[in-house]
């Protein structure tokens, strides 16, 4: 039998640390979900010529799959007011969606400039 990864561990995960964040899905209405955020991650970029590589870094939302009334994709925005009680007041644009294969995903995001 296998482990219910939403209910066992991620539901609890953000219940403690899980904020409100407005979803708004590109062409439909925005609801609220819950999120984890994380200000910057880093990712790997190609490599060079010369063997070196360049890193590049960008916030990141762990999500809850089943709070998506569709599932999130490349455009949609997200707006995070306040993360564990602090200001972010800041509007952002998914960039990638990174499913875990437990019921979250990693949403990627970029600061929408306004």
């Amino acid at each position: 039998m296998g482990v219910n990864w939403d209910r066992h561990l991620l539901r609890p995960l953000h219940g403690v640390f899980g904020d409100p964040v407005d979803f708004r899905p590109v062409g439909a209405t925005a609801y609220t979900i819950s999120g984890i955020f994380d200000r910057a991650y880093t990712q790997e970029v190609e490599p060079l010529d010369d063997g070196s590589t360049i890193n590049t870094t960008s916030p990141v939302l762990g999500v809850l799959d089943s709070e998506f009334r569709a599932p999130p994709k490349k455009g949609d925005r997200v707006f995070i007011g306040l993360v564990g009680g602090e200001p972010v007041n800041t509007l952002f644009a998914v960039s990638d969606v990174q499913p875990d294969s437990h019921g979250g995903s990693k949403l990627i995001l970029n600061k929408v400039k306004v």
